[in-house]
């Protein structure tokens, strides 16, 4: 799925009160024993009903949104605006930031500064943007004596109907670092 780069909504929506319905085990995967339309992603996905801010983060990858206070992310002729966090050596790979996987969406000007958390991160515009996956609880299979996991998955992976999504997650590509920009810090 290619999804656009332009927000489609400004304001932010009410959280409502969510709870976790009950997870049925069909030939095809899970399912909520009272799903509607709103419970799958466009690609079929089981989303989380549980938590109102994963609600808020899909919505706000979905369209773009900063994820601090839901205004438009910045967008210039470099593309959108992401703070990514700094690979640490834990979680070093080659080519970063290049293809990194975002789950937490863009920001604006306002809220594009470094966290004072001390956690390292660095401003990037991605040209590309493109939803590739999900993030969430990955239910083992029938006939597995597997436990639940916390997993990433693509959308192509035939693990997928046993997945239930909390995070959408972007794929991000050509990275201009935004001190070239000269758009935020």
């Amino acid at each position: 799925m290619t999804t656009s780069l332009e927000p489609t909504t400004t304001g932010r929506e009410p959280d409502r009160h969510l709870v976790q319905p009950l997870l049925l085990r069909t030939p095809r995967g899970l399912a909520y024993a009272d799903e509607r339309d709103e419970d799958r992603s466009v690609e079929g996905v089981l989303l989380s009903r549980a938590d109102a801010g994963a609600v808020s983060q899909r919505t706000a990858m979905e369209r773009l949104l900063c994820q601090v206070c839901w205004a438009p992310a910045v967008r210039t002729s470099a593309g959108v605006l992401w703070r990514l966090p700094l690979p640490t050596s834990d979680h070093r790979w080659d080519s970063w930031p290049e293809g990194a996987m975002a789950t937490e969406p863009p920001v604006c000007l306002r809220h594009s500064a470094p966290p004072r958390s001390g956690i390292g991160s660095q401003a990037f515009f991605a040209a590309e943007a493109e939803i590739v996956g999900v993030h969430g609880t990955l239910h083992p299979a029938p006939r597995l004596l597997a436990s639940p996991v916390e997993r990433m998955l693509r959308f192509s992976d035939p693990r997928m109907p046993w997945m239930v999504a909390t995070h959408f997650v972007r794929q991000l590509g050509r990275l201009t670092p935004a001190e070239e920009q000269g758009e935020a810090r």
